[in-house]
Protein backbone atom coordinates (compact mmCIF):
# COMPACT_ATOMS: atom_id res chain seq x y z
CA UNK A 1 0.00 0.00 0.00
CA UNK A 2 2.64 2.65 0.82
CA UNK A 3 4.64 2.43 -2.56
CA UNK A 4 1.20 2.36 -4.40
CA UNK A 5 1.42 6.33 -5.13
CA UNK A 6 4.33 7.96 -6.64
CA UNK A 7 4.41 10.82 -4.35
CA UNK A 8 4.87 8.45 -1.77
CA UNK A 9 7.87 6.45 -3.18
CA UNK A 10 9.09 9.90 -4.18
CA UNK A 11 9.25 10.70 0.04
CA UNK A 12 10.52 7.60 0.56
CA UNK A 13 13.62 8.32 -2.17
CA UNK A 14 14.22 11.65 -0.31
CA UNK A 15 14.14 10.19 3.03
CA UNK A 16 16.71 7.38 1.73
CA UNK A 17 18.94 9.70 1.04
CA UNK A 18 18.50 12.23 3.67
CA UNK A 19 18.06 10.39 6.15
CA UNK A 20 15.31 13.34 8.19
CA UNK A 21 13.74 16.34 6.74
CA UNK A 22 11.80 18.68 7.84
CA UNK A 23 8.15 19.08 6.82
CA UNK A 24 8.75 22.23 4.81
CA UNK A 25 11.86 20.62 3.26
CA UNK A 26 9.35 17.86 2.17
CA UNK A 27 7.19 19.83 1.35
CA UNK A 28 9.21 21.84 -0.77
CA UNK A 29 10.64 18.65 -3.07
CA UNK A 30 7.71 16.99 -3.08
CA UNK A 31 5.23 20.31 -4.82
CA UNK A 32 2.29 18.40 -3.06
CA UNK A 33 -0.25 20.72 -0.81
CA UNK A 34 0.05 20.48 2.95
CA UNK A 35 -3.06 18.27 3.74
CA UNK A 36 -2.17 16.00 1.01
CA UNK A 37 1.61 15.57 1.93
CA UNK A 38 0.06 14.93 5.67
CA UNK A 39 -2.06 12.38 4.42
CA UNK A 40 1.15 10.55 2.75
CA UNK A 41 3.17 10.97 5.85
CA UNK A 42 0.63 9.04 7.68
CA UNK A 43 0.33 6.23 5.17
CA UNK A 44 4.39 5.60 5.71
CA UNK A 45 3.82 6.37 9.43
CA UNK A 46 1.61 3.40 9.95
CA UNK A 47 3.28 1.06 7.62
CA UNK A 48 6.57 1.48 9.75
CA UNK A 49 8.41 3.21 6.78
CA UNK A 50 8.99 6.45 8.42
CA UNK A 51 8.97 8.34 12.38
CA UNK A 52 7.09 11.85 12.59
CA UNK A 53 8.01 13.54 15.46
CA UNK A 54 8.22 17.34 16.61
CA UNK A 55 11.16 18.77 17.77
CA UNK A 56 11.77 21.86 19.82
CA UNK A 57 14.75 24.39 18.00
CA UNK A 58 15.62 27.86 18.53
CA UNK A 59 13.35 28.96 15.63
CA UNK A 60 10.38 27.06 17.12
CA UNK A 61 8.85 23.59 17.02
CA UNK A 62 9.83 21.79 13.92
CA UNK A 63 8.21 18.38 12.19
CA UNK A 64 11.11 15.90 11.80
CA UNK A 65 10.30 12.89 9.37
CA UNK A 66 12.90 10.59 9.81
CA UNK A 67 12.97 6.68 7.99
CA UNK A 68 12.69 4.00 9.91
CA UNK A 69 15.52 0.46 9.96
CA UNK A 70 12.51 -0.82 7.95
CA UNK A 71 11.98 1.72 5.70
CA UNK A 72 15.69 1.76 4.77
CA UNK A 73 15.84 -1.82 4.62
CA UNK A 74 12.90 -1.95 1.81
CA UNK A 75 14.10 0.93 -0.25
CA UNK A 76 17.87 -0.75 -0.45
CA UNK A 77 15.76 -3.67 -1.78
CA UNK A 78 13.81 -1.23 -4.24
CA UNK A 79 16.94 0.60 -5.31
CA UNK A 80 19.15 -2.52 -5.85
CA UNK A 81 15.60 -4.21 -7.84
CA UNK A 82 15.83 -0.92 -10.14
CA UNK A 83 19.60 -0.89 -10.74
CA UNK A 84 19.32 -4.48 -11.57
CA UNK A 85 16.40 -3.09 -14.15
CA UNK A 86 18.60 -1.07 -15.60
CA UNK A 87 21.92 -3.27 -15.78
CA UNK A 88 19.34 -5.93 -17.90
CA UNK A 89 18.98 -3.06 -20.56
CA UNK A 90 22.68 -2.90 -21.39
Amino acid sequence: KAFSNSARLGIMIALYYEKKMSFTELLNFSGLPKSSLMFHLQVLEDEGLIKVNKVFTIGGVRTEIRITDKGREIMSKYIKYVKNLREEEK
